[in-house]
Parts: C-alpha cells; sequence; structure tokens
C-alpha cells in the first residue's frame, strides 16, 4: 500500500512506482503525438495516444490484483485497505487529466504541431481542472487509522459510488460517441483532439471500473471484521 507497511507480499509494485510509470509513459505518449501530428502522421498519434491508455489500464489492473488480497492483512486498521485504494485511484485519474490537458496544450496551443483548432483551450482548461479536483478529493481524505477521523472518511467514501459512476458514464458515452460519429477517422482540424478524448476514456474507464470494484471489495470485506 502507499505509505503503508503490510507484511507477506500484499504489495509487488508501490502505488508511487505505478504513478511514476503512469507518468513516463504520459510524457513519452505526449512527445511521439507532437511529433506524428508535426509530421503530419495521423498513426504514430494514435499508436501513442493508445499506448497511454494501455499503461493506464495495466496499472488499473495491477492495483486491483493487489488490493484484492489486502482484506487478509488489514490488522488494526480494517478500513485503511480501501483509503489506500482510493487514494491511489484518485491519483491516478489526475495523471490522466493531467495528460489530456498537456497533450491538448502541446498539439494545438503551441507552435510544435501547426495544428489549430478553437476549442482546444477549453478542453484542455477543463480536464486541468478535473486533475485538480480529483487531486483535492484525495488529499482531504482523513486516513482511518484506529483514534484517528474514521467518520470522516466514510463520509468521504459515500461519494466515491456517484462520482465513479459519472465519470464511467461520462467516458463511455464519449467513447461511444467518437466511434459511432467517425471522428476517430476524421481528418478535420480536431482529428488529433479526437484521439486524446479516445485515449482518456479509456484510460478513465479503466481507473474507475477497477477503482469501483476495489473500493466495493474493501469496504465489505472492513465490515465483516
Amino acid at each position: 500500500m502507499d505509505g503503508v507497511v503490510l507484511p507477506g507480499r500484499a504489495v509487488l509494485v508501490s502505488g508511487r512506482a505505478l504513478q511514476r510509470g503512469l507518468a513516463i509513459s504520459g510524457v513519452m505518449a505526449v512527445g511521439v503525438m507532437l511529433w506524428g501530428a508535426r509530421a503530419g502522421q495521423a498513426g504514430l498519434v494514435t499508436w501513442a495516444a493508445a499506448l497511454f491508455a494501455a499503461s493506464a489500464a495495466v496499472v488499473a489492473v495491477v492495483c486491483l490484483t493487489q488490493a484484492w488480497r489486502w482484506p487478509d492483512v488489514a490488522g488494526r486498521a480494517p478500513l485503511m485497505p480501501a483509503y489506500v485504494a482510493l487514494l491511489q485511484s484518485t491519483r491516478f485519474a489526475a495523471l490522466c487529466y493531467g495528460w489530456g490537458a498537456v497533450a491538448m496544450q502541446g498539439l494545438y496551443l503551441t507552435p510544435v504541431t501547426g495544428l489549430k483548432w478553437q476549442h482546444a483551450w477549453q478542453y484542455a482548461a477543463a480536464m486541468a481542472l478535473l486533475a485538480l479536483a480529483t487531486l483535492a478529493f484525495g488529499r482531504s481524505m482523513p486516513q482511518p487509522l484506529p483514534g484517528g477521523d474514521v467518520v470522516g472518511f466514510q463520509r468521504h467514501a459515500r461519494w466515491v459510488a456517484p462520482l465513479g459512476g459519472a465519470q464511467v458514464l461520462v467516458a463511455g458515452a464519449g467513447l461511444a460517441a467518437l466511434a459511432v460519429s467517425g471522428k476517430l477517422w476524421s481528418e478535420r482540424t480536431d482529428w488529433a483532439a479526437n484521439r486524446v478524448f479516445a485515449a482518456l476514456a479509456v484510460a478513465i474507464l479503466a481507473i474507475e471500473l477497477t477503482g469501483l470494484v476495489s473500493h466495493w471489495r474493501l469496504t465489505r470485506a472492513s465490515s465483516r471484521v
């Protein structure tokens, strides 16, 4: 767990290591996307965006796999596994939203690619705000340690299902709309933005769905302690 020492082999890959890996993948993806867009290689932009989405999905699955075993080692703080899993998923989601903001800015709001789209700054700003809001939610969660603010964490936990569910619905609907409308294969000025939207939607779907499953599993297990 992130910031919590567990016995045995409960954690094979730390949350910080996964965050670093996702961040490195994001930086590499943005670099390749900028290069591809400048060269007019839409396929390269698509593959780079897909690489980031796949990296986010792998990180999400690794976290879920590890979190599935955490109730067995929770000890005297039965809600601590749920806290750590939720903290990790919020950080991963914030990284993804931040990646979307940086990618959109780099593609349309810098002279690197030569691409122009009037709505790019609006979507970049919205993604940046979502990243900050997600980070704020994670940072405001009190740790449910013995003698700590367990009730405060439980109040936060009530928002997990509605907030996570809303993100899943929006990401899923957006991805479906891109596929049905044919915008993923469009050659209009927003073609690169559509790759960013699709990759971000896949990443958020993976992180939020696995986060909801792990939260359900861990809070359910803590109620039996």
